[in-house]
């Protein structure tokens, strides 16, 4: 009886490290299998990548919404932080801040943005000293590297142009120490 009680002891241990090993490992590892894909898509860190419509054919993520435009972005904050101007859209829109570990820190949006220029900041601890920009928010991303995925609503074909003409005035950059950053 003890020695079954000790088997399964130790089989309930060796259970619980290897659960917990792959629940903290886990997302990391696919996170950085997709973001190297972005990365090569957008041609460096800090790109949009603007996809089409997605339809049955699309795997770049597990279930698009068939009413959604996406477009997404790999940050990297170690240098610099990161700054954006999303022009103002007058239909659902959504940025989702996504950290190495697929944690969500952040959201900016069109109940956000209230039909203005959306600006924002994202840094994390790795990121130089550095003053917020008047008229921009700021988000502290958990790791220095991360995703933004921006989606746009199509609710008729005619909005296509629309949100492609708005995600092509994107603004994106590094800001620079001593520089205006506007």
């Amino acid at each position: 009886m003890r020695r079954t009680l000790a088997y399964v002891i130790v089989a309930l241990a060796i259970a619980l490290l290897v659960g917990s090993f792959r629940i903290y490992s886990l997302p990391k590892r696919l996170m950085a299998e997709r973001t190297d894909v972005y990365l090569e898509q957008a041609g460096g860190y800090n790109r949009f990548v603007h996809q089409k419509l997605p339809d049955a054919s699309w795997r770049e993520f597990v279930s698009p919404s068939p009413d959604l435009m996406y477009s997404y972005l790999v940050f990297d904050t170690a240098r610099a932080p990161v700054a954006i101007e999303i022009p103002a859209y007058d239909d659902y829109w959504i940025n989702q801040m996504v950290d190495d570990r697929t944690d969500t820190f952040g959201y900016v949006g069109h109940d956000t943005a209230r039909n203005d220029v959306s600006k924002f900041v994202v840094y994390s601890d790795a990121t130089p000293a550095f003053d917020v920009p008047e008229g921009f928010s700021a988000f502290k991303s958990p790791s220095p590297r991360g995703v933004f995925l921006l989606r746009y609503l199509v609710r008729a074909p005619d909005s296509i142009d629309r949100i492609n003409a708005t995600r092509q005035k994107i603004r994106v950059w590094e800001m620079k120490p001593g520089a205006k950053n506007s």
